[in-house]
């Protein structure tokens, strides 16, 4: 697993999450993952796309393409 650190679209704190290559579809890159920000503040939802070396390239706040997977945030490690 990989940790990837990013800010959240919604409230633009620091996020955490781990990602895998079996969490996206590795048929089309950029591939869509839901992240949900949960904390007590935020818990919400956004898309984020990565390439095929796991690197996020652009988040949006809404959920726009089905991705296969939605992983939840870390704490900080």
């Amino acid at each position: 697993m990989v940790l990837k650190v990013s800010n959240c679209p919604h409230c633009d704190s620091k996020i955490f999450f781990r990602i895998e290559l079996s969490d996206i579809n590795t048929e089309k890159f950029p591939a869509p993952v839901y992240i949900v920000h949960k904390n007590g503040i935020c818990d919400q939802l956004s898309t984020f796309y990565v390439d095929s070396k796991l690197r996020i390239s652009y988040s949006t706040k809404e959920k726009k393409e089905v991705a296969i997977n939605s992983l939840h945030t870390i704490d900080k490690p």
